[in-house]
C-alpha cells in the first residue's frame, strides 16, 4: 500500500500548476491539533476534483492589492 497517496497527488498537482506559474499556495487552517497531512492533502484534492468537474469555482485575488 503506497504510502501518503493524497499528498503525493497533490504535489503531483502543484508540480504542473508550478510548470504554468504558480508561485505560492498556503493554506490556513482552525486547529492544526486536528488535523493530519494526509487529511489536509486530501481536502485539497476534493477541492480541485470539485473545481475541475465544474462544481465549483476557484476565487480570484487578483486586483485585490488596488
Amino acid at each position: 500500500m503506497e504510502r501518503y497517496p493524497e499528498c503525493k497527488k497533490l504535489a503531483a498537482r502543484f508540480e504542473k500548476m508550478a510548470a504554468a506559474g504558480l508561485l505560492d499556495v498556503k493554506f490556513y487552517v482552525s486547529d492544526p491539533h486536528e488535523l493530519t497531512a494526509e487529511g489536509l492533502c486530501a481536502d485539497v484534492n476534493a477541492l480541485y476534483e470539485a473545481v475541475d468537474g465544474g462544481k465549483a469555482k476557484l476565487l480570484s485575488l487578483e486586483g485585490c492589492d488596488k
